[in-house]
């Protein structure tokens, strides 16, 4: 893989430390206050334009609180002239450090799969500070925060494929892009050649049993997501977010604004991009 740094201005983010008490709960679910209220946790809070983040160790926090505006700025402008609906209330991320902890969250959070490693809820994020380096966590950041832009942005819920392969698009773009990285699509987009079929892909609205399956699945949704973003038309992707914002059914905006006959056709013409 070709990579060119290139040298970017230093972003500026504006935080602050804010008392409890100060902490706006507005769009928090039921959950998430108790989660902000447990006495177990010695929650510190960091405020940005767009987040709160709780948090017990400030300098993990503080990258995430930079880096999240930064994710931000980079997957809002790619949503076809929507607003952020949320706009001036902030999403919430809750920073864990200790494994017990994150056990005790994944157990007594109902319908979480078992080995999810972090996690967005409407407006509040449960990030897990794991990996083997700062780019794994910030790019486990950039995939969670896109799910947490997402939900800012749109007022409905997109299909799993398309959620998840957004999802993993950015957690490797996004992190690239803030770091002033450039690269070459082809170097980056290499055929995957253990693919889902799409029409199991597409027609999925749970995750796979199997956790190699998931891997396989989040794979193909990426690549997916990525050839679309990357060699077919922006206007089309344009088109096919502001279709399915207007109600309509996913696969039948998919097909028809993109000019595939039927799921096959789509398949044909992804195969010939994974060659």
């Amino acid at each position: 893989m070709l990579l060119a740094l290139v040298v970017v201005p230093a972003y500026a983010v504006e935080m602050e430390d804010v008392a409890r008490d100060a902490v706006d709960h507005a769009g928090l679910l039921p959950a998430d206050v108790a989660m902000l209220e447990q006495a177990d946790f010695r929650w510190r809070h960091l405020q940005t334009r767009h987040f709160v983040v709780h948090y017990e160790r400030k300098t993990f926090a503080t990258r995430v609180a930079r880096m999240g505006e930064q994710f931000y700025d980079a997957i809002s402008g790619d949503l076809p002239a929507l607003q952020d609906r949320m706009d001036p209330r902030r999403s919430h991320i809750f920073i864990f450090r200790k494994p017990r902890d994150w056990q005790t969250v994944v157990a007594n959070t109902p319908g979480l799969e078992p080995w999810a490693a972090s996690f967005v809820r409407g407006q509040a994020m449960y990030l897990q500070e794991i990996g083997r380096g700062k780019a794994d966590k910030m790019s486990m950041l950039a995939h969670e925060m896109t799910h947490l832009v997402v939900n800012r942005f749109l007022t409905v819920r997109l299909p799993l494929w398309l959620n998840e392969g957004l999802a993993e698009y950015y957690g490797e773009f996004a992190y690239r892009r803030a770091r002033g990285l450039t690269h070459r699509e082809r170097n980056v987009f290499k055929a995957l050649r253990d693919r889902t079929p799409l029409a199991d892909l597409i027609a999925a609205t749970d995750y796979p049993a199997d956790p190699a399956e998931v891997a396989r699945f989040y794979a193909t949704a990426k690549q997916l997501v990525g050839w679309m973003l990357w060699k077919l038309p922006r206007e089309k992707w344009t088109a096919f977010l502001t279709r399915i914002m207007a109600g309509e059914r996913a696969t039948a905006a998919l097909l028809d604004t993109y000019g595939w006959t039927d799921i096959d056709d789509l398949a044909t013409e992804f195969a010939d991009f994974n060659r």
